[in-house]
């Protein structure tokens, strides 16, 4: 009974924090700004970022600054919404495990960088120190490291150690980056889907096993749709190049890698209504997809979902989706774009 509680309060705090969200009024009044200052002085008195803003000073504040405040306030959400969940389900960590995994790629990539060692900038301003107090490995000592090497040895006996193992550096000591992070993001999304098979049940269990199916789609359309377009690679390539599951969009994934030009990718996605209204000209084209496709997905969940689960990823799905918005918009605001443009850039 206890936690059937604390699940409906996730629910119903998850849906009254979205009623908060940055507006299209508020959009329009950010597009009026002629600095980042202003920008990040409307943030602060107008929306909840407030929360994250409040000490900044506008007229000193940089781009860089003002983006790690405001991707703050999604752990700070986030944790106050699974602060409800008294039974401590495993369930509601993904976003931790999610971020932890992605802190791995990009460290991979790090180490990867052909710039000088000397050259390189320090890994430690690359995390948000609320992650390091939930991932399951020391974050500060991973940035410590400086080679391969170095990695496999602190990973050593846990289930990234073994991951890792599997793809060593070539001759050359380069890493294939590509398999590895297949590889990172292929044992997440197992790792997810066995945790709602074990915590869950019957409509709940179905319900949630499609949120993650629908990211793992997400993932394999951006990934064949560039390998198609802008890599020109075979079908044989891009298909050992997917996430390995079986999911609502694998048949229209699969024809996308044996299409014979981009042309033919486009004619697929617009038959399967995946296009999303986006120009095919457009290099930003699947991104932009498949963010209006999460959009609307998630938008339909917190309005209509019943299972609290659900409900949660949804409105942080609209929240990740709300933070891309509106930092677009202070890029546009800092290079001086016309409002028209920035607009067509908006998900809404």
């Amino acid at each position: 009974m206890l936690k059937s509680f604390s699940n409906k309060a996730i629910a119903t705090k998850a849906r009254a924090m979205y009623g908060e969200r940055v507006t299209a009024a508020d959009y329009e009044e950010l597009l009026k700004k002629r600095s980042v200052g202003e920008a990040a002085a409307y943030l602060r008195d107008n929306t909840h970022y407030r929360e994250v803003l409040g000490q900044m000073d506008p007229a000193t504040i940089h781009r860089g600054q003002l983006e790690h405040l405001l991707r703050s306030l999604r752990y700070i959400q986030y944790q106050r919404l699974i602060a409800f969940d008294f039974g401590q389900q495993e369930l509601y960590q993904y976003i931790y495990a999610w971020d932890e995994s992605r802190q791995l790629v990009a460290f991979l990539r790090f180490l990867g960088s052909k710039k000088g060692e000397q050259d390189r900038e320090p890994y430690h301003s690359r995390y948000d120190r609320r992650l390091a107090e939930h991932a399951s490995y020391d974050l500060e000592k991973m940035a410590e490291l400086k080679s391969y090497r170095d990695l496999l040895d602190f990973f050593e006996g846990s289930g990234y150690g073994r991951l890792l193992r599997q793809f060593p550096p070539d001759a050359e000591g380069q890493l294939d980056l590509l398999k590895c992070e297949q590889a990172i993001s292929a044992n997440y999304y197992q790792r997810q889907l066995d945790i709602v098979d074990k915590e869950l049940s019957g409509g709940a269990r179905e319900a949630m096993r499609q949120v993650f199916l629908q990211r793992i789609d997400n993932q394999n359309l951006s990934q064949a749709y560039r390998l198609k377009r802008f890599f020109r690679s075979d079908p044989a390539f891009i298909r050992g190049s997917l996430l390995p599951f079986e999911t609502p969009l694998s048949k229209t994934i699969g024809q996308m890698a044996e299409a014979e030009n981009i042309a033919a990718v486009h004619s697929i996605l617009d038959k399967a209504g995946l296009s999303q209204g986006g120009s095919p000209e457009d290099t930003d084209f699947i991104e932009t997809a498949v963010q209006r496709i999460r959009a609307k997905q998630s938008k339909k969940d917190l309005r209509g979902a019943g299972d609290p689960p659900v409900v949660l990823h949804a409105y942080i799905t609209q929240l990740e989706i709300e933070l891309g918005n509106v930092i677009n918009v202070i890029e546009s605001v800092r290079y001086g774009l016309p409002p028209d443009e920035i607009r067509s850039m908006l998900i809404l």
